[in-house]
């Protein structure tokens, strides 16, 4: 989606309507929803951060377009900084005037993610594989490790902008750009299998809709909950962990269903 022409009037008819219409559509349905159901509840920050990120889109685009690559690597070290300071300053509770909201945003990662995609890294295969592996695991297993400790004290924000964020999902993507660049190893070669490929590229398609769909199934199970339903710790964690496969296939298959449907199809989140 960057370092491309992008014809603005185009671009934004064409994108807006793509996240737009669909949250509009599940909002009513979640209005509706709530309302007979007497609790009112909206979707999370999610579809609005979408709508922040097509309208930024043109404007980081001319910035990758006259660019170099010192100069993004510039941004995201500044990017990688205050992610780390604005935790720093709220667990200590220390006041600033600097404001970090510019560089500190989901926009970021549409950057990283073009830098990582481009940037040749001199390793081998394996090690770069190897060190995915390792650096999702510890970053992981350092966010578990923390617990309670971890989110009370915003190491995370609910826009995932986190030190540990950062260093999962990167890890992520270099895992599988590497996959997809060495077409002789196993994984690729389980990936690009006929019915695999098509079932990635239809999630991928779903994945907007899914989650307003999977929403409205969560928000069904905590009315469950909220009706009095008597779960253990230890009951609530297997059925979330049962429920996990069961509300992706179902989200997943109901958007996929929506936008083969030609009047629900710009309202189903899938394209």
């Amino acid at each position: 989606m960057l370092n491309r022409e992008i014809e603005l009037k185009e671009y934004l008819s064409k994108r807006l309507k793509r996240v737009s219409y669909p949250l509009i559509f599940f909002t009513v349905i979640l209005l509706l929803f709530t309302t007979l159901q007497n609790f009112v509840l909206t979707f999370y920050w999610y579809p609005w951060m979408m709508i922040g990120v097509v309208l930024a889109i043109p404007i980081i685009n001319k910035f990758i377009q006259y660019s170099n690559e010192r100069e993004i690597e510039y941004y995201l070290v500044i990017f990688i900084i205050f992610s780390i300071l604005s935790q720093i300053f709220y667990i200590f509770k220390i006041g600033y005037s600097l404001d970090i909201t510019f560089f500190y945003t989901p926009i970021s990662y549409l950057i990283l993610g073009y830098y990582l995609f481009n940037k040749k890294i001199n390793y081998s295969t394996k090690k770069v594989i190897f060190l995915c592996i390792v650096f999702f695991i510890i970053s992981t297993l350092f966010k578990i490790a923390l617990g309670n400790y971890y989110y009370s004290h915003n190491f995370n924000t609910y826009l995932d902008l986190g030190l540990f964020q950062i260093i999962q999902v990167s890890s992520v993507f270099l895992f599988f750009k590497t996959i997809y660049s060495e077409k002789d190893n196993i994984v690729y070669k389980i990936l690009n299998q006929n019915l695999i490929k098509k079932f990635i590229l239809s999630v991928s398609k779903a994945s907007y809709g899914m989650f307003f769909i999977q929403h409205l199934l969560i928000l069904y199970y905590i009315r469950l909950q909220l009706m009095g339903l008597s779960l253990t710790g230890t009951e609530n964690m297997i059925i979330i962990l049962i429920l996990i496969p069961i509300v992706f296939l179902i989200s997943w298959i109901l958007t996929a269903i929506m936008g083969k449907i030609p009047i629900l199809k710009e309202f189903s989140g899938y394209h």
